[in-house]
This record gives structure tokens, sequence and C-alpha cells, in this order.
């Protein structure tokens, strides 16, 4: 069986910390251990997120926007095979979301 894969979150931080100059979080699981990492800027933020996921691959780093939707997602190791039902909906194949 594959290993889990890890996933990051960088996502904009709440307003208590917002008014202490943090303005972005990485929140993640590696193993056992919660992370929770703040940051003054996103870009530092996606950049320890990377650097976490490609130590514990197979990993994801999931960027989101200020209003919390989903900006883009980077992965790192083996992706987990989709079954087949998931490849049809990404396909847009008859029985799918599309």
């Amino acid at each position: 069986m594959a290993a889990k894969r890890t996933v990051y979150h960088v996502a904009p931080s709440g307003e208590r910390a917002a008014a202490a100059g943090v303005k972005w979080q990485v929140e993640g699981r590696e193993g056992r251990r919660l992370m929770h990492e703040p940051h003054r800027t996103q870009k530092d933020a996606i950049d320890s997120a990377r650097r976490h996921a490609k130590e514990h691959t197979p990993a994801q780093v999931i960027v989101h926007a200020r209003d919390g939707h989903i900006r883009t997602a980077y992965t790192y190791g083996d992706a987990p095979m989709a079954s087949p039902d998931e490849r049809g909906r990404r396909a847009g194949a008859r029985g799918g979301l599309f």
C-alpha cells in the first residue's frame, strides 16, 4: 500500500495574527505532529511549505487565496492513482461531474 500523502496548506492568518504582522501561515500534519508556521508574506509561506513537502514525499502544497479559494497546488513524489470513476469525471466522461 502506498504511503499517505502529507498535505500542507498555505492560507491567510486570522485577524489577531495579522495585527501582529503575520499575514500567512503554513499548516500541515507530519506524522503525528501538527505543524503551524507563521510567515509575513505569502511567498515566504509557499517557499517554506514547498521545502517541507520535498522533505516529506509524497506530499502536496495547496495555496489558498485571501478569500480562501484554492489558487494552485503542487504535488511532490508519486501521486496516488485515481479510481476509474475519478478519471472519468476529470475527462468529462458520461456520468462524470462535468
